[in-house]
This record gives C-alpha cells, sequence and structure tokens, in this order.
C-alpha cells in the first residue's frame, strides 16, 4: 500500500467523524438568504378598504416577499396568530389565510394562543386542506377518546436553502393558553431539547409571546440565534439579549419581520435585519387577488347569519321585547327633517359602498355597514334582512321599538358616543369628532321663516 492510500485511510474516518459530530454540511452559503416571517394576522385576509393608505392584507404581503428575492433564496415562515375566532366563518377566513400563505411559499406556521383555541383535530384537518405545516415544539395534545388520529405538526424542521442549515421550531406561552385539550411544556427545556438532536448553522425560534416573554426566553437561550415573536402590541425593533437577537411581527400581519443572512468566514453574518411594513402603495399580487375572490364566493354561497360569525357581542345579545330595532321607516312621520338630512349623509349608502366592491357578503363589514346587526329586529344576512342594509337611525340612537310604541320613552344610546364604534383608528384613521358630527348631526330646532 503506497503512503497516499495510507494517509487517505488514516483522516478520512476522522474527517467523517467530525463532520457527523459537529454537522459539517458539503454545500456552503453561496448567496444572501432572506429570512421573512409574518405573525399576529388575526383574520385580517386584506385591510377592510373603508380607509386610504391600509396596511396588511395577503395582496400586498406576496408582493413584498417577491420584492425581497425569489423562492430559491427565502425563507418564509410565520410566528402564530392568523386566526381571529374559531367560528364556522372565522374558519373560512383562517382557510382563506392558510391557502394564502401556501401560495406564497410558508414553510411553517408556529402554532399561536389563537390556533390552539381550535382542538387537535381541527388544527389536523386545517392543515391537510391547505398543505401547511404547523410547528411547535412545548405544545402537545390532551389524550382523550375523541381523538381518532394524531396532530399533524412538527417539533421543528432543518431546512436547507442557498446553502444555509436552519433549524426552525416554534413555541407557545404556556401561560396564555387556555383551551384544555393541549398542554404546554416549559419552552425553554424544549427548545434545547430540539437543538441537541439536530446541528444547524443558524437556529431560529418562533415564539408566541409577549416581549417579556421573549426576553426572558433569550436570556436562558445563548445557544440560539434568533428569536422571532407576537403578540407585542407594537412591533419590536431588533434587540439584542445577549448573544440572541429578538423582533416581533405582529399588528395585523402589517408589518414582516426581515433578517438577510450573508456568506461570511464564519459561515455567515446578519446583513440587515428589521421590520418592513406592508404599505398600501405596493401592489397587489394577482394570486392573491384571486385568493380573495374565492374566499370572497364562499362567504356568498354559505349567506352566514350574524348569530353564526362569532362576532356578536353581549350588548347587541340583549333581546327582551322592548330592546329590538324598529326600522328606520318608523321614525319617518316624526322625524322628517332629520330623515332628510340623514338621506343626504354617507350612512344612507353605507351598504352600497359594500355592494360596489362585493364585500357585502363579509360579515366583519356587515357589522358597521348595516343597522342592528345581531339584534332583533336588525340585520342577520344577506338573504333576508338585505333591507337593514345602511346605516340608519338605531345605529346611532338603539333599539327603538320601545319608542316607537311610546315616544315618551327616550331611545337607549347617547348617538354622539355611538360614533367610535365603526369611526375606530383602523377603519377610520383621520376620524375627527367635531367635523365628522356636523355632517350628520340633527334635532335642531326648525329656523323661523
Amino acid at each position: 500500500m503506497n503512503q497516499a492510500a495510507r494517509l487517505f485511510l488514516r483522516y478520512v474516518p476522522v474527517y467523517v467523524c467530525l463532520c457527523m459530530c459537529f454537522g459539517c454540511t458539503s454545500s456552503k452559503p453561496t448567496d444572501s438568504l432572506h429570512i421573512v416571517i409574518s405573525g399576529d394576522t388575526a383574520g385580517w385576509i386584506t385591510p377592510c378598504g373603508c380607509a386610504i393608505n391600509q396596511s396588511g392584507g395577503l395582496e400586498r404581503r406576496a408582493s413584498l416577499l417577491n420584492k425581497f428575492s425569489s423562492k430559491e433564496k427565502r425563507l418564509y415562515l410565520d410566528v402564530g396568530g392568523s386566526a381571529s375566532g374559531t367560528s364556522e366563518y372565522q374558519q373560512v377566513k383562517l382557510n382563506a389565510i392558510l391557502n394564502g400563505d401556501r401560495d406564497m411559499g410558508l414553510e411553517l406556521h408556529n402554532i399561536g394562543v389563537p390556533e390552539s383555541q381550535f382542538s387537535p383535530q381541527a388544527l389536523s384537518g386545517f392543515a391537510a386542506a391547505s398543505d401547511i405545516q404547523w410547528v411547535s415544539a412545548n405544545l402537545e395534545a390532551v389524550e382523550s377518546s375523541n381523538l381518532d388520529r394524531k396532530p399533524s405538526f412538527a417539533t421543528h424542521k432543518i431546512i436547507e436553502r442557498a446553502g444555509f442549515r436552519l433549524l426552525v421550531t416554534g413555541v407557545i406561552d404556556s401561560a396564555m393558553l387556555k383551551n384544555t385539550q393541549w398542554r404546554a411544556k416549559d419552552p425553554a427545556s424544549c427548545i434545547l431539547d430540539v437543538i441537541g438532536k439536530q446541528k444547524a448553522d443558524v437556529v431560529l425560534v418562533l415564539a408566541y409571546m409577549d416581549e417579556p416573554g421573549l426576553r426572558a426566553l433569550a436570556e436562558s437561550l445563548p445557544e440560539v440565534d434568533f428569536i422571532v415573536g407576537g403578540p407585542t402590541g407594537q412591533t419590536l425593533a431588533p434587540t439584542r439579549v445577549g448573544t440572541v437577537q429578538i423582533l416581533s411581527a405582529t399588528n395585523k400581519g402589517k408589518f414582516l419581520s426581515h433578517i438577510e443572512l450573508k456568506p461570511s468566514t464564519k459561515k455567515w453574518e446578519v446583513n440587515s435585519i428589521g421590520s418592513a411594513e406592508v404599505t398600501s402603495s405596493i401592489e397587489r399580487d394577482p394570486s392573491q387577488s384571486a385568493n380573495v375572490e374565492r374566499y370572497l364566493a364562499t362567504l356568498a354561497e354559505k349567506d352566514f347569519a350574524s348569530n353564526e360569525t362569532g362576532l356578536i357581542t353581549m350588548h347587541t345579545r340583549q333581546s327582551t321585547s322592548n330592546y329590538q330595532i324598529a326600522g328606520s321607516t318608523t321614525c319617518v312621520e316624526c322625524h322628517k327633517s332629520d330623515d332628510q338630512i340623514w338621506h343626504s349623509s354617507k350612512h344612507a349608502n353605507a351598504w352600497k359602498t359594500l355592494v360596489d366592491k362585493n364585500w357585502h357578503v363579509d360579515p366583519a363589514c356587515q357589522q358597521c355597514h348595516t343597522t342592528g346587526y345581531g339584534m332583533q329586529g336588525g340585520f342577520a344576512k344577506v338573504s333576508t334582512t338585505q333591507a337593514m342594509g345602511n346605516v340608519g337611525c338605531e345605529s346611532c340612537h338603539g333599539p327603538s321599538q320601545a319608542h316607537v310604541s311610546d315616544p315618551k320613552i327616550r331611545t337607549p344610546y347617547l348617538a354622539r358616543e355611538q360614533c367610535i364604534r365603526c369611526h375606530d383608528h383602523e377603519n377610520s384613521p383621520e376620524f375627527a369628532f367635531p367635523a365628522y358630527w356636523e355632517k350628520v348631526v340633527h334635532g335642531k330646532p326648525v329656523a323661523k321663516q
């Protein structure tokens, strides 16, 4: 045996052993990798559209993703919080969001608190329907007789992209968990268990936690490179806690967290890190627009009644014989001049604005563009109570059947206090009470001729 052969047999096994022990891979980073994380979408498949310059929405998210890089050089993840509730209507909305995420190339979706409101079996169904992979290292299903199949989610995933080898895992704040069909173990110990079994160039944790929770997790896990969280209320700027970088993607999907890694002599380094706003100036992605159209078509077919949506508040649920909607037409006889003022206002055309955009089928929009949504005698669904469209008298004055029967009984609402129920910062960011009130105020004495 010659000298070269002896050297080969002597050192190759050592090299192989080192690779197995320290996670060497044949690939090396060849280009920048863009890691983009969404979170806390909270059912906002698209902004409501009642005001200009509204951020967020899947159509613009997709276009922003494409601006970062191609799918081959991009890793798209979600920290959780896509769901807005568990009603059938809210499930239709969640399915549409997950379908949109799938088409954008979502790799993993962490199970956040809104998702954990569903049963393990239901989450498995969403995964199967949309081909989305749930991830959670510390969440597990509580064994019960009604679980006929094992929930479909992973504790982590090793992802190789553009020469980078990443370990991505997810956790949920156990203190936030309310559904007894799940149990949540200690996040830090579960993450360490996952890391101990794998080797990777980059370790990233999707953590559905508030800011104090993110900081505490980072302090206990120097083995991790990045922790991306939500719901922190406002977007959290990149912050270093020890050796760990933390940031958040939150606020109805209006902001994406973005980490750009580039090759270096140390394998990789951060080229840029921060948040990117999904602004209204970004063009709408055609494939996501088609997804929104399918969502609206489903809503039109389902025609959800108000009591099937999960949107009815306790305030609305009052159903005494006197606390019911009478209809604006019953007001005209005694309030003709006020009725004329109403007809000249945008409130009188609120329903048409939805119909023109084909959003009249969405219960989230119906709440503010109809009279008495979910109340006895008020708007219930498109097919049966479309006559209660528009923002009528009782939207401001309250259910008035008792007042109609006996004018001495005052209407239950103080009108000026009702404006912000719909003219909130999200739907009416430029709302200024004095200016808006002057457009609708009535009940003034008639001027003498």
